[in-house]
C-alpha cells in the first residue's frame, strides 16, 4: 500500500526516472523546492477570521503600539518603552514580560511595536 505523497512524487518524477543519479537528485531538489514555495505562498495568502472580540484586541494593540519606543538588542530581543515602563519582547519565543502575549496567545501591543 502506498501513500498519497509517494504516489504524487512518483507521478512527478515520471519523466526524470531515466536521468543519471546526480541530475535526478538535482531534479528532485528543485521539484520539492518549487512545491515548498507554492505551499508557503498559499499559506501567506490565506486569511483566518479570529472573530470580533479578537480582531478588536488586535486592532487595539496595534493602535497602542504606535505610542511606544522600540530599541533592538538582538534580532529577536527588543526593549519596548511603554510610557514609563520598560518591557522586554522576545520574538523568537513569542514572549513578553507583560505576560499578555503568553496569556492571550495573540501579539500584545509590545510585539506590534
Amino acid at each position: 500500500m502506498t501513500s498519497n505523497i509517494a504516489e504524487s512524487i512518483n507521478a512527478a518524477l515520471k519523466d526524470a526516472r531515466e536521468l543519471p543519479v546526480l541530475p535526478l537528485l538535482d531534479y528532485i531538489r528543485q521539484l520539492i523546492g518549487r512545491w515548498n514555495v507554492t505551499i508557503q505562498r498559499n499559506a501567506i495568502e490565506s486569511f483566518t477570521d479570529l472573530g470580533k472580540k479578537y480582531d478588536t484586541m488586535l486592532i487595539d494593540n496595534i493602535e497602542l503600539s504606535h505610542q511606544m519606543k522600540v530599541t533592538p538588542s538582538t534580532s529577536y530581543l527588543y526593549s519596548v518603552l511603554d510610557k514609563d515602563k520598560l518591557r522586554m519582547m522576545f520574538l523568537k519565543d513569542r514572549t513578553c514580560n507583560c505576560r499578555r502575549f503568553q496569556l492571550d496567545e495573540l501579539p500584545c501591543a509590545h510585539a506590534w511595536a
